[in-house]
């Protein structure tokens, strides 16, 4: 199966890079397209790919095509191009949604999240599609998805609050360790800050393995970390009264955000 990626942007990228490092793709069956071929000249040197003239180019070739540019951008690109009915498009963007898709493309579309941990063949990757896909069409979707991460078929109505806890979440906490470790230094300045990092990704690693091995709810973890009366349960304790409401917060914002850039998209139509 010919695999065609237009965009190569962080998750245009990851994308490839990640299919390649699965084995689920050989390099030869990928072609991909990007504005400004410098992008696809990095990518094209160790894996050999095969680099399309233009993104028509990529339509016509392709039997799988990944969108991967803005929101904002895919309408009108797709409008722009001639794609073969037999292509299944699948749109990596927030805020389009699959209605959109059908409205420029007679044949089968997709909408996937995807998220940047799936360079190294972990994360989250969901998927929603539309009612025009074969069995075979999801079949294959699901199976590349699945070769880079977890393939998580979802609703349209779910997608977004999904979307902050996979595909955001790397960012989201990067940002919290971040505040973490510099929280730790202003404490104990002899501290120093690449140590406190350090630190916390070595122990952000083993809490991921020691969940997933052991197969431990959060709360399982909790009990077996925070002994009664002792400092991590004082810790908690004042986690609990500062961090509902800023979820809460972060929630609301991107709901807020998600329905700006929709109806942005709509417009388009």
């Amino acid at each position: 199966m010919k695999i065609g990626i237009i965009g190569l942007g962080s998750m245009g990228q990851m994308l490839v890079n990640a299919f390649c490092k699965s084995g689920a793709v050989l390099p030869k069956d990928l072609i991909i397209y990007n504005r400004s071929r410098e992008k696809a000249e990095k990518l094209q040197k160790p894996y050999n790919l095969e680099i399309a003239s233009s993104a028509q180019e990529v339509c016509e070739r392709s039997e799988l095509l990944f969108v991967c540019t803005k929101p904002l951008d895919i309408l009108p690109l797709l409008r722009e191009l001639t794609i073969p009915e037999p292509v299944h498009v699948v749109s990596v963007a927030a805020g389009v949604r699959i209605e959109d898709l059908e409205a420029v493309h007679t044949g089968a579309v997709s909408k996937v999240i995807p998220t940047v941990t799936s360079q190294e063949l972990r994360g989250v990757s969901l998927y929603t599609c539309s009612s025009r896909l074969s069995s075979a069409q999801k079949q294959q979707l699901v199976a590349l998805l699945s070769s880079i991460g977890v393939a998580e078929g979802i609703g349209e109505q779910e997608i977004e609050t999904a979307t902050i806890l996979t595909s955001s979440a790397p960012g989201l906490l990067a940002g919290i360790m971040e505040s973490f470790a510099q929280a730790a230094v202003r404490k104990t300045p002899g501290l120093s800050i690449d140590s406190a990092r350090e630190m916390l990704v070595e122990t952000m690693l083993g809490t991921a393995k020691l969940l997933q091995a052991e197969q431990l709810g959060f709360d399982q973890l909790i009990e077996r970390v925070a002994t009664k009366g002792g400092i991590t349960e004082e810790g908690l304790r004042v986690l609990d009264q500062r961090l509902p409401d800023g979820f809460d917060e972060l929630f609301d914002m991107t709901e807020s955000k998600h329905a700006m850039l929709k109806e942005m998209v709509k417009k388009q139509l």
